[in-house]
Order: structure tokens, then C-alpha cells, then sequence
């Protein structure tokens, strides 16, 4: 299924590169993500380009606990997480601003973020890491969740706090002593989930922070934002992916419906009641990427057509002539 993020949240990264003097262009670059999206607002990442990003980064800095410092302030910021990182600042309780994170993380990804259980026996409220729709998380990347989570507490609480325990499934390293300065709390590697465990006490304290009103203001411009994205996510996504398959001569509706998470039959469903058909968008996308390429007069005519995924260029040929009313040659002159 193709997922993607807010591409602004990768903010965190960059700055984090810049501080291990490393050239974020560079990584990005290798993992084809381009830096200028995270200044676009509602722009997002493929996640799957994410996760390589994150690899990426544990590969070239040597500190085995940088994702901690996704929850200094010097190199997060709650804009980076859209209107979500404000809305959580002014919930009523730490509850609520859990709460609120796992039920408009849509906002900032398509993938499942966290759960919330209550052990009323045992007096506490866990958050569990629950990244069930991406591969498992990488060593700095769930110490940058969980940290900036944290972090996100205490400036709710406008103190410090501290909570019943902080757990990681990865090994503890050379540089555990980080995670004890920062958590204040205790610490368990090697643990089935990762979570953070909150006093019920603590979880459901009122905030001095809280604004019901702007909270609520918050949350319907973030269910408008989220019904908004349900009905051009579609297309987005399948643009896309299509194009992605293009070269390989993939793009097939079983393809693109697959990799949506859709049977056939309900992806050409759903692009019916959005008033177009399968065929009708691979060609949209084809013709509005031939334009380009056959104005280069660099680009070599058999090549485009492969790039465009037909087999042969005589093909190409018709289908760029029923489009554009010219034929290759034509248009290259024209333009």
C-alpha cells in the first residue's frame, strides 16, 4: 500500500544532520527526496523513502542515540507536524493529547502511529508504539518518537514530569546514560513494544495550557483537512504510483489497485465516482509527461516511449498523435 507523510515533519532530520556535520542535501538526494517539499505546506514523503532516510542516517552518524535529539527544541518545532503539534499543546489532560495524536495522525501520516490502554489495576495509562502499516522502526527513529512524544508532554504539563517507565525494543548501548537524563524514568531495552506508561494521576491532571475552545477549532479544521485528503488522496496516490511503474510497463489497474490496498473491481469504483476511469488517468499522466520529454530534443524518441512504458515507438507514436493532434516530429518543431 503506498503511504506517505508530511513531509515537513523530515525537518527534524535535516537539522539533526546539520548538527552531526553531515550534508543532509546529499542524503536526501540519495534517497530521492526533495528538501524543498518541506517548506510546501500539506506536501508529503512516500514513507517507504522515509524509512531509507532514517537508515541512512544511523549509517553516518556514530552516536547510536542521535534520535534523542528529535526532542530539543533547537531541532523540532511543533509547526513541523502541521496543526496537529498545536492542537495537542492545548488539550485538556496528557490523555487528551494522546488521544488527539492517535486520532488525527492521519494529518501527518497515512501509517498507524499508537494505541492507548488503561490498566486500572495497575493505575496507569500506556501508550504503545504501534507502526503495524511500515517496516519496523530503526534504533534512532523510535528514540525520535517516543523523545519527541515525551517532550510534547512536558510542554503540555509546563514542568517536568517524569512517568512509570520508558520502554524500547532495541538493545541498550555505550551512551544508555542519554536516555536516563532525558526520560528522568525508568528505562527497559530489549522490550517486547515500545511505550511510554503514565500514572493515571499524571495522564489526567488538568493542564494549565488547556484551551477546549482553540482545541476544538483545531480538531475541525483537522477533520475538514482529513475528509479533504480522503477525496483527492485517491488520485494523488494513484498518479503517483503510476508513474512509478511506468518504465517497467507495470501500470496495470491490478497493479496500482494492489498497491493502494483496493481489488480491482473497488478501485475502479471508487475512480468512477470521482468521474474518470483507470485508462482515462494513465493517459493523462503519459501525455502530460511525453510533452516534456519530446520538447527535449536531447531525449532520444525510443527512449521516451520506454520511459513511457510502451513497447514500441510506433505505439508511442499513435497515442501521442491522438492526444496532441501532431505527430512527434511535429511537435518538436512547434516547440
Amino acid at each position: 500500500m503506498y503511504l506517505t507523510k508530511l513531509a515537513s515533519v523530515q525537518l527534524v532530520a535535516w537539522k539533526i544532520m546539520e548538527a552531526q556535520n553531515i550534508d543532509p542535501a546529499s542524503v536526501f538526494k540519495e534517497v530521492r527526496l526533495n528538501p524543498l517539499l518541506m517548506y510546501q505546506p500539506g506536501a508529503r514523503y512516500p514513507l517507504e523513502k522515509i524509512t531509507d532516510l532514517w537508515k541512512k542516517m544511523e549509517k553516518r552518524i556514530k552516536d547510536p542515540c542521535f534520535g534523542l535529539m528529535a526532542a530539543e527544541p533547537k531541532y523540532c518545532h511543533p509547526s513541523f507536524f502541521g496543526i496537529l503539534g498545536y492542537a495537542m499543546l492545548v488539550s485538556t489532560s496528557l490523555r487528551v493529547a494522546l488521544e488527539r495524536l492517535i486520532r488525527f495522525h492521519r494529518v501527518i501520516s497515512d501509517a498507524n502511529f499508537g494505541r492507548l490502554d488503561e490498566d486500572k489495576d495497575a493505575g496507569t495509562l500506556i501508550f504503545t508504539l504501534a507502526n503495524i502499516d511500515e517496516t519496523s522502526y530503526t534504533q534512532a527513529r523510535e528514540d525520535a518518537a517516543i523523545a519527541w512524544i515525551m517532550s510534547t508532554l512536558r510542554i503540555n504539563f509546563q514542568d517536568d514530569i517524569a512517568v512509570v517507565s520508558v520502554n524500547f525494543t532495541h538493545s541498550s548501548s555505550e551512551c544508555a546514560g542519554k536516555y536516563y537524563e532525558f526520560f528522568k524514568s525508568p528505562i527497559y531495552f530489549d522490550s517486547p513494544v515500545a511505550s511510554l506508561v503514565l500514572s493515571l494521576e499524571l495522564a489526567d491532571r488538568v493542564l494549565p495550557s488547556a484551551n477546549e475552545e482553540l482545541a476544538q477549532f483545531d480538531d475541525q479544521i483537522m477533520t475538514k483537512y482529513l475528509t479533504s485528503l480522503d477525496e483527492k488522496d485517491l488520485l494523488i496516490k494513484a498518479k503517483k504510483i503510476i508513474v512509478e511503474h511506468l518504465p517497467s510497463g507495470s501500470a496495470t489497474v491490478g497493479n496500482i489497485a494492489s498497491e493502494l490496498g483496493y481489488s480491482t473491481r473497488t478501485f475502479q469504483r471508487l475512480l468512477h465516482q470521482k468521474g474518470t476511469t483507470f485508462l482515462a488517468l494513465l493517459n493523462e499522466i503519459r501525455m502530460q509527461i511525453a510533452k516534456k520529454y519530446v520538447w527535449d530534443k536531447n531525449m532520444d524518441l525510443t527512449e521516451v516511449a520506454f520511459l513511457l512504458g510502451f513497447a514500441e515507438l510506433s505505439t508511442f507514436s499513435r497515442s501521442f498523435k491522438r492526444w496532441t493532434g501532431k505527430s512527434l516530429s511535429q511537435y518538436r518543431k512547434s516547440e
